[in-house]
């Protein structure tokens, strides 16, 4: 017996069909169907019977079925509410990768519909959107899916999302409208034979470089200026290589071609200096120009991007190290007196980083020494941007444009140093003291000042940035005797074809206390050991002193010094039971003291330990005073146990007169 539908005569025909189709769909799916059948046959015009037909085999996850209906359905009634809200719901799906059940059978079905029928559904669509945001995106996965398209729709939607873009005012070149057209659609036309006049692409490009230099700026406040789903940016700089490949292709350009290949960064060079030789020769008027300039120019900013990303991930500052035997009185200022000025330099000169006169670099730790090689690298394209006045002209408005200030900052800092223009290193860290905040800020500051003076002889000057780093330094996590030798470095000291050596330096307490007590020390070898000076005990108690931090890294010139005391017969150092703690050291000294030794007089220990009211002297024969030495002396070595770092630190700041004393 048949279920009854409620009362028939209240009901039209079309009704009756789909309450009845509806009914034996709960028990019976193939009446349902013939139900349905016989209405769609019956009423082909009817929206209802249609669009109730397809719901149905949409709620029967029917795939193949719904996208038939779905298909006769937006032929024939595409101005009706329900089937444009449908026609949302399916766009929507498309463009996520959400797992929900019904967006993915949304896009199987979408996929089954035939190719015509999704090309018009997804351009009127477009079409039919009054937000401009939701017609771009539209139009995006209409090049997408139909890439034939492209050269059709592609170039007004470029003119509609950078007008999008100028009419929404972003004060941030991070923005949604920036974003399809950087990220989605440039690809796309890079990749079909679309023809844009050659200004446009200009245009493009920079807007192109603009966008991912300013994500990867500032990528924490690039993802909020973003909508949720769209903030992550997988390798910005391959897609910024796409594009730069795209349009040098498409204007010409045979530097472009190396974007596109897997490539290393000294064959990428080869190949630009080879253009700059042959081709860029033929004036600064010649198309080749803006080839080198743009070229050269991705290729300097993927490199001081990622000098630039190591320095401060580490993190590091580039600083003046030394080279040479440890006695050495070589000064690398001689590099600022011997660097001709700026305005005066050749525009095609070129650094020569192989050249006897070009600094060695090192760095702190093994792992990072890709940063020397990217550093370098962007000195390389810096010099080249820089050697011709149409280069360096057309690269300062470049740079204007790109807002590259802010990334230039500490690298023209450390070019400057690199090239032993200790002046200009000066000026520039000033500039930057506003810029750099935090510790980290505050100790690359310091440091570099404290390198900057030490180069230009000014030692007094540099104590002083030394005396702010020790006390800047974070606290130490624990007290131990001697820092551990995977906390030290021992490249700050070594021999070099060069007449300099320069140091990226890690900024931790062990590596910068490090650094300034080797500054220190070198300080103190030029200003003092070099010359007859009568405070030379006291320049030497302050070098033995700072020796004891990386004992035995220096041992060499521990023994120099002893040898020193034992030619002159003796040695005088009021500080000597404050600060000396490091047994080798103790030792050396009580050898001194004995004939063997040579019987030095040393007059380093205070009379308030002595039972005789007057200072030990270790010549003579009074038993009683060498006794009370050996007592002081087994003494000292029990403070051995004292934390190195904080007794240097306040050696640093607790006798920082007569360190000035011995500086100036």
């Amino acid at each position: 017996m048949a279920p009854v539908i409620g009362d028939t005569n209240t009901v039209s025909d079309e009704e009756y069909l789909v309450l009845r189709a509806k009914d034996a769909l709960k028990s019976d799916p193939f009446a349902a169907k013939a139900w349905m059948i016989t209405a769609k046959t019956l009423f082909p015009n009817n929206f209802a019977v249609q669009f109730e037909a397809y719901q149905i085999e949409k709620a029967a996850k029917n795939i193949k079925e719904a996208a038939k209906c779905f298909s006769a359905i937006f032929q024939k009634f595409q101005e009706e509410a329900d089937m444009w809200r449908e026609v949302q719901a399916l766009t929507t799906s498309l463009r996520s990768d959400t797992g929900d059940s019904d967006a993915i059978f949304l896009r199987d079905m979408f996929s089954h519909i035939p190719l015509d029928v999704q090309h018009q559904l997804l351009l009127l669509t477009a079409e039919h959107s009054e937000d401009t945001m939701e017609h771009c995106r539209l139009l995006l996965l209409l090049l997408r899916r139909f890439p034939q398209t492209v050269a059709q729709h592609g170039p007004r939607l470029v003119d509609t999302l950078m007008t999008a873009e100028k009419h929404s005012h972003y004060q941030n070149s991070v923005n949604c409208y920036r974003k399809l057209l950087v990220c989605d659609l440039l690809p796309l036309l890079g990749s079909n034979s679309v023809d844009l006049p050659a200004k446009q692409l200009f245009r493009l490009l920079h807007k192109s470089i603009e966008f991912y230099l300013c994500y990867l700026m500032s990528p924490s406040k690039a993802i909020q200026d973003l909508p949720e789903l769209e903030s992550k940016i997988e390798d910005p700089w391959k897609n910024l290589f796409i594009i730069q490949e795209a349009t040098g292709r498409k204007l010409g350009w045979e530097l472009s071609a190396i974007f596109g290949q897997s490539w290393n960064k000294d064959l990428y060079w080869q190949k630009i200096i080879q253009f700059h030789q042959t081709r860029a020769l033929l004036g600064d008027d010649h198309p080749n120009h803006k080839q080198l300039l743009y070229c050269t120019t991705t290729f300097f900013l993927h490199c001081l991007h990622e000098y630039i990303a190591t320095l401060d991930s580490v993190p590091l500052v580039l600083v003046e190290a030394f080279c040479g035997e440890p006695d050495s009185g070589s000064t690398p200022s001689s590099a600022s007196t011997s660097s001709e000025p700026k305005h005066k330099r050749r525009k095609t000169e070129l650094v020569d980083e192989s050249s006897a006169s070009a600094p060695t670099l090192t760095v702190g730790r093994p792992g990072n020494v890709a940063v020397v090689h990217n550093f370098l690298m962007a000195i390389r394209c810096w010099d080249l941007l820089h050697s011709s006045d149409s280069l360096e002209r057309e690269f300062a408005k470049l740079s204007q444009h790109l807002k590259l200030d802010s990334w230039l900052h500490g690298f023209l800092i450390d070019a400057a140093i690199y090239k032993g223009r200790f002046e200009d290193a000066l000026s520039k860290i000033g500039n930057l003291a506003t810029v750099e905040t935090g510790t980290n800020g505050t100790l690359r500051r310091h440091l570099r000042l404290a390198s900057t003076f030490y180069c230009q002889g000014l030692f007094d000057r540099s104590m002083e940035h030394i005396l702010q780093l020790v006390t800047s330094l974070p606290a130490s996590t624990a007290a131990t005797t001697s820092p551990s030798v995977g906390q030290l470095t021992n490249v700050l000291l070594q021999p070099s074809q060069s007449n300099r050596h320069l140091h990226f330096l890690p900024l931790t307490r062990t590596q910068v206390l490090q650094y300034c007590i080797k500054l220190l020390v070198a300080a103190l070898k030029r200003q003092c050991l070099s010359k007859l000076r009568p405070d030379n005990d006291l320049a030497i108690g302050h070098i033995i002193t700072l020796l004891q931090f990386d004992w035995p890294l220096e041992e060499d010139l521990m023994t120099h010094l002893m040898e020193r005391i034992r030619q002159r017969g003796s040695f005088s150092y009021s500080l000597f039971q404050n600060y000396i703690v490091n047994v080798d050291v103790l030792e050396e000294f009580m050898y001194l003291s004995t004939e063997q030794g040579g019987g030095i007089t040393l007059d380093i220990m205070p009379t308030a330990q002595l039972t005789s009211q007057r200072r030990i002297s270790t010549r003579g024969t009074d038993k009683g005073v060498k006794e009370d030495f050996k007592m002081a002396m087994k003494r000292q070595v029990a403070r051995s146990i004292e934390p190195l770092d904080n007794l240097i630190i306040k050696f640093l700041t607790s006798e920082r007169d007569l360190l000035l004393q011995s500086l100036q």
